[in-house]
């Protein structure tokens, strides 16, 4: 099969099984009911993640294709999705889908470092040289894992958010040449079922096991001997995250509380008017700090405006909410409002998070 024909078959197949688990939903107790921070209308299916393993599965078991991934990457990423699976049947505990989210790092860690250490050399991280220690190397990998996929999973608050985010890594690889046609065709599918409107979310079983497989993806083109592609490529979720947990420490507010300090949620709320641009937006911004992986140098200045743009935004978000309002007088500020025509976006979780795991995008 060809990169020309696997797109559309598994776009065609992963839209069908999306529209086999809306109706089945229901009675798989699979439905994603409003209230708290979330605030779309009426019970939706969280059933897309479903539908994309779903349809991978099948292509890879049936169509003669090979999966790009070891056995062992295969029995984590079906473990991930099983954790994630969980949680959208029964709300885990923040603290066990944590837990068992590090225990699958490590083994990814383990695994990915003895294929590297035959070909470890010295490299860099934000301008520091790190040695060729495969234990160093381990404990990155480690921080990798783990972060990242709940990192994913914390994004997963708009309408497709995630999904579309999950998107940009995949071109961003494919500029490198790396394609994934078949995870292409299945998100582009996921995104059609839920932007603008939601017919679905992608539940914790797609959010942790979609963000653990494009980490997975991203480490075997990227590890090695730039690892800084990594963090430009996943720039935005890791400078949305730490926004969050930074506001969280500096007010004293529980690290596992879900709240509306996502970026996505800001936009929305600090400028209603805004609210309909505000996911492109933000994917825009990640596909200019993607494209450090693959813009020639001439170009180089398309990610750096990108992630000067993110770090801006973070700064400014954080300095209003951290700061007494009695010494804001220097920072521009709007009072927050909700948009009422945020009611068909999703919420992350509106349950207990741990560094934390959200919903779809």
């Amino acid at each position: 099969m060809n990169i020309t024909s696997a797109i559309p078959l598994s776009y065609f197949l992963c839209l069908a099984t999306g529209y086999l688990g809306i109706r089945l939903a229901p009675s798989l107790g699979l439905l994603d009911i409003p209230g708290g921070r979330r605030q779309h209308h009426g019970p939706v299916p969280k059933v897309g993640g479903l539908a994309l393993i779903t349809t991978m599965a099948l292509l890879y078991l049936f169509a003669g294709l090979r999966l790009p991934l070891t056995g062992l990457e295969v029995g984590v990423l079906a473990t991930m999705g099983i954790i994630g699976f969980l949680d959208d049947c029964i709300d885990l505990r923040a603290r066990w889908k944590a837990a068992l989210g590090l225990i699958i790092a490590v083994l990814l860690a383990v695994g990915a470092v003895h294929h590297l250490a035959p070909v470890l050399v010295p490299y860099q991280i934000l301008g520091l040289t790190v040695p060729p220690l495969p234990w160093v190397a381990t404990v990155l990998m480690m921080l990798l894992f783990w972060c990242i996929p709940h990192a994913f999973n914390l994004i997963d608050g708009a309408n497709g958010l995630a999904t579309g985010y999950a998107l940009v890594v995949v071109l961003s690889l494919w500029g490198r040449g790396i394609p994934h046609p078949i995870l292409a065709g299945s998100l582009l599918a996921c995104l059609s079922l839920n932007w603008p409107k939601a017919k679905l979310f992608l539940g914790d079983c797609g959010s942790l096991s979609i963000g653990l497989l494009l980490v997975m993806y991203a480490q075997k083109a990227l590890a090695m001997p730039s690892p800084n592609h990594l963090l430009w490529l996943f720039a935005y979720p890791i400078l949305d995250v730490s926004t969050v947990v930074v506001i969280r420490f500096v007010t004293r507010q529980p690290i596992s509380i879900g709240d509306r300090n996502h970026f996505h949620f800001q936009i929305n709320d600090r400028w209603p008017s805004l609210s309909r641009l505000s996911v492109p937006f933000l994917l825009g911004l990640a596909a200019m700090c993607g494209s450090e992986i693959y813009l020639p140098g001439q170009w180089k200045v398309v990610p750096y405006m990108g992630l000067g743009i993110l770090v801006v935004m973070s700064t400014y978000f954080m300095a209003l909410k951290t700061i007494p309002a009695s010494l804001q007088t220097f920072i521009p500020r709007l009072p927050p409002t909700i948009d009422p025509t945020l009611a068909n976006q999703e919420d992350p979780s509106g349950q207990p998070e741990s560094l934390r795991t959200g919903q779809i995008g």
